[in-house]
């Protein structure tokens, strides 16, 4: 069975987008912010026993797109995914001091009763999140800011999808304003209504 990644999916929204493409930075955040408390509790416990100052992670997935994903992480109109190349991305989260990055491993309550070893916190979850196929990167270190901000080339970008629920014309006129600072395939996302499929059932 080949594991080999290769692509890394960030869904997130047009700011963060324009962000990225404007500074060429990719901003991981404090955990405190997140939506699932679980996950919250248990990084900020890991931060706490390893005795860590500031710990910043930013979460992708190495799956292709999923209802589940954009619904949670990119809804509405300004939802979009940045797929970016795996191996170049990973290359960066190598040479960067203070930053590791893996596959979440997902575990029932009952999977979390036996010991594992500390490091391996950050990079458990629960199971009911196993269709997010996560791959996580977290910062640890001591900083006087409340975010870590990661150098990234344009060129790690493979393709730009935007949300479906964008309104078409507006998707045209985004699609030419993104061309002009990025080279890479921009694209509409076709998993609310995708023709080929109807079609297939015509």
């Amino acid at each position: 069975m080949n594991n080999t990644i290769y692509k890394l999916n960030r869904f997130t929204t047009l700011p963060v987008l324009l962000d990225l493409l404007e500074r060429q930075k990719l901003v991981l955040l404090d955990p405190k912010s997140w939506d699932d408390r679980n996950d919250t509790e248990v990084i900020l416990t890991y931060k706490r026993k390893a005795a860590i100052s500031k710990l910043f992670a930013l979460c992708f997935s190495h799956s292709s797109e999923t209802i589940h994903h954009w619904k949670t992480y990119a809804n509405g109109s300004s939802g979009c995914c940045i797929e970016f190349s795996a191996r170049k991305l990973m290359e960066i989260f190598d040479n960067t001091p203070g930053l590791r990055h893996g596959k979440v491993t997902y575990k029932t309550i009952n999977e979390v009763q036996t010991s594992f070893p500390l490091s391996e916190m950050p990079f458990i979850k629960r199971k009911p999140y196993e269709c997010e196929r996560e791959y996580r990167a977290i910062w640890e270190g001591d900083s006087p800011n409340d975010c870590f901000e990661l150098d990234v080339p344009l060129s790690t970008i493979n393709r730009i999808t935007i949300s479906q629920q964008m309104p078409e014309q507006v998707f045209k006129t985004l699609k030419q304003l993104l061309k002009t600072s990025s080279p890479n395939k921009v694209n509409r996302s076709t998993i609310y209504e995708n023709k080929i499929w109807i079609s297939r059932f015509g």
